[in-house]
């Protein structure tokens, strides 16, 4: 079982680095724009991107502020830990872009995957 969650995580941790790759290098392409953006106008990708980019900071914020606590009671942090963090922040964050998209796929890609890895992690013995 142990593998199977490594494995997912690594799969999660390759999704965003594809959505990296989309918004930063091919925003502007014809199959981004429509697949993507589709029927949303500009204002209104302007705003839904607006605020998932401060639902990510929030998530740097947190991380940092976690960080800087656990540094101070405990120097050794447990590694899962880390890992814990940060899949709670990516299945937040798809449930997020799923309400501000208003499409499902957001939760399907982020949020399921890093729930089962979750999962996973909290009950291993399953």
């Amino acid at each position: 079982m142990e593998i199977f969650v490594k494995i997912l995580i690594g799969i999660i941790a390759f999704i965003h680095i594809a959505f990296l790759v989309v918004q930063m290098f091919f925003w502007k392409t014809k199959f981004v724009q429509e697949k993507i953006v589709g029927d949303f106008s500009s204002e209104e990708i302007s705003e839904i991107l607006a605020i998932n980019q401060g639902l990510y900071n929030g998530f740097l914020a947190a991380g940092l502020i976690w960080g800087f606590f656990m540094l101070q009671k405990v120097p050794q942090i447990e590694p899962s830990s880390i890992v814990i963090f940060f899949l709670i922040c990516v299945a937040i964050a798809g449930i997020f872009g799923s309400i501000t998209l208003k499409r499902p796929t957001a939760f399907l890609i982020q949020s399921l995957p890093a729930i089962l890895a979750l999962f996973l992690l909290w009950y291993p013995n399953l």
